[in-house]
């Protein structure tokens, strides 16, 4: 029974806002009904405790906001609507603007540009690097073709035609021709 789950609770010292009596977070159709008559002892109580003069002015109707709809503001985190689960409104000009429009110090500034050169010098070296590569790669392949063409050469079985007349002869037969080849006798 020790380990027993516990939710998570606010520590006591954490300032916050008692929400409960505002009128117009309350659900709709909802109308505080006390007994009559701690109603009219509180009534009582408070003519008790103010001056004949503050009653007077009392009287009149308040020239601000009604207790049902009141003033959206930073203390009770509610806006005006009632929907608590909005954000308060914005004038399209803020939201398409940039926050940062404008505000960057030159310091800030100076050290983007120097991080962003530095970047893209990077960039370019690892491109030079990939080019370098390849073009090594393929002088490799060039050469081992051409090594590949001599060493074919070197080894061909060949004979050597000193009669003309033979070779004129096979140069009418096509399949012939393409035997006949000249090369070097040194």
């Amino acid at each position: 029974m020790a380990d027993e789950w516990v939710p998570a609770q606010y520590p006591k010292g954490v300032d916050t806002v008692d929400l409960r009596r505002l009128t117009g977070v309350q659900p709709k159709g909802f109308k505080e009904r006390t007994a009559g008559k701690r109603k009219r002892d509180a009534e009582e109580q408070a003519e008790d405790e103010q001056p004949e003069a503050m009653q007077e002015e009392d009287t009149q109707p308040a020239a601000g906001h009604s207790e049902k709809r009141q003033k959206a503001d930073e203390t009770t985190y509610r806006p005006v609507s009632g929907k608590t689960w909005k954000a308060p409104g914005q004038r399209a000009s803020t939201v398409m603007r940039p926050a940062t429009l404008g505000k960057k110090s030159w310091g800030k500034r100076m050290t983007e540009k120097a991080a962003r050169k530095h970047i893209l010098e990077q960039k370019a070296e690892a491109v030079a690097a990939a080019k370098a590569k390849r073009k090594a790669a393929a002088e490799q392949r060039k050469a081992a073709k051409e090594r590949k063409t001599a060493n074919q050469q070197k080894s061909a079985v060949v004979q050597k035609i000193t009669n003309s007349a033979t070779v004129k002869k096979m140069m009418k037969d096509k399949k012939q021709r393409k035997l006949l080849r000249t090369a070097d006798t040194n």
